[in-house]
């Protein structure tokens, strides 16, 4: 079954209990309007704006759960330095979803989006080393990157820093908010 038919097939049953919700709304979706909407969303997506072809991705992947052509809309964001499709990459391939499962591919992707600046990116990499998925177990690495997801604003970041502080030494914490402290991506933006 085409991708296209499997969000056509979604869309169209959520429109439908809309309408038996909302006494309002006619019982039916228009077929051709969701149609005309999707090739719409593709067009944009085609004519290569990054922030289209990661909406596009979220369509098919939250949507249709076709996994494998979110994918392709998400890397062809983040070939043009889309941090959320990177990180959308990352937890694809990290859950073997639409992609192999890789832990390294994964963390490939989380590292390109952290370095962007995207907080649960940050977070996932401390996952990664936390649990020793795709490189050795580091609470120190743990930490540094829960730190800067945190510092970045994500308050789970600091749940999960806050949370490995009992099974770290002092030395452990001071190297790992030292890592932070100096902390710069590997990919700089213009103003810095």
């Amino acid at each position: 079954m085409s991708a296209a038919l499997k969000f056509l097939m979604v869309t169209t049953s959520l429109g439908i209990l809309a309408g038996c919700v909302d006494s309002t709304k006619p019982p039916y979706v228009d077929v051709h309007d969701l149609v005309t909407r999707l090739n719409d969303a593709r067009s944009l997506a085609e004519e290569g704006t990054a922030d289209d072809q990661y909406r596009l991705g979220l369509r098919y992947e939250r949507f249709a759960r076709d996994y494998q052509e979110a994918a392709r809309w998400y890397r062809m964001a983040a070939q043009q330095d889309h941090p959320d499709a990177m990180y959308r990459l990352c937890i694809l391939s990290d859950r073997g979803l639409g992609l192999p499962q890789d832990y390294q591919e994964a963390l490939r992707w989380c590292r390109l989006a952290a370095d962007s600046r995207q907080a649960s990116a940050m977070s996932v990499v401390g996952v990664f080393f936390e649990r020793g998925r795709g490189v050795p177990k580091d609470l120190v690495q743990a930490y540094h990157w829960y730190n800067l997801a945190a510092t970045h604003g994500l308050e789970e970041g600091a749940a999960r820093r806050d949370r490995l502080v009992g099974a770290m030494t002092t030395a452990q914490i001071a190297q790992a908010q030292n890592l932070t402290k100096n902390w710069k991506p590997a990919i700089q933006t213009p103003s810095e």
